[in-house]
């Protein structure tokens, strides 16, 4: 039977047994880092997702972090897995620079992603208070600044996070309830319900021209300094 020259040259030899046995630390290891950078992201985008409200929040560090490493250690096992060998020297250096921009990018997308999960839930959990206050308007303000929740509501205080101080202004058949929001730095953020718009808003402290517009809304309203309890 002829053989054909060309074929046996352009033919790839199978891998030795030393070549595959020499593969599985490298594989296993890999596998470990992928399971663990993937564990770490779906652990923030949820505790995100659940969080108080935030304008940026720590956690989205964790996920610059994360996901270029997803990113790498699948790289890295497609390339054992079709070539045989791992990636090393320049090629496992460029293929980490080149993982880094790609996940930072999906992990900026997961981000706003999420974030608005955590809005929506507070909307829903917060509309107690809402229809507590529109019920009792005008509120007097209790002596021990303490303004009572059900039960359903401090759970989600707990769970989330919550931030229990805010202030209650209200007059002229308005009120808007205003609480901290987080954010990834100590200058924090607002959110505020509006009684004539129906809506939550949020805005980052360092917003100057949004703390502005804020501060007019609730000049003419009489402050009622509440701790959520």
């Amino acid at each position: 039977m002829a053989v054909n020259p060309d074929a046996e040259l352009t033919a790839s030899p199978p891998p030795s047994a030393d070549a595959r046995k020499s593969l599985v630390w490298p594989l296993r290891i890999s596998v470990a880092w992928l399971l663990a950078w993937v564990g770490l992201v779906l652990w923030a985008a949820q505790s995100l997702a659940t969080r108080w409200p935030y304008e940026l929040h720590p956690l989205l560090v964790v996920l610059t972090l994360a996901i270029p490493g997803i990113v790498f250690r699948t790289a890295d096992l497609l390339f054992m897995r079709w070539r045989r060998c791992r990636l090393a020297g320049w090629q496992r250096t460029g293929g980490r620079l080149a993982a880094l921009p790609l996940g930072v990018f999906l992990a900026v997308s997961l981000f706003s992603a999420v974030e608005p999960m955590s809005m929506a839930r507070f909307e829903r959990e917060i509309a107690s208070l809402v229809a507590q206050v529109q019920a009792s308007t005008p509120v007097t303000c209790p002596a021990d600044g303490r303004y009572p929740v059900d039960a359903a509501l401090n759970a989600y205080l707990e769970q989330s996070g919550g931030l229990r101080q805010g202030t209650l202004h209200q007059g002229s058949g308005r009120f808007i309830i205003e609480l901290a929001g987080r954010s990834i730095d100590i200058d924090g953020s607002t959110l505020y319900y509006d009684s004539a718009t129906r809506k939550w808003n949020r805005f980052h402290n360092d917003n100057r021209e949004r703390a502005k517009a804020f501060e007019t809304l609730v000049k003419p309203l009489a402050p009622c300094r509440l701790t959520l309890s």
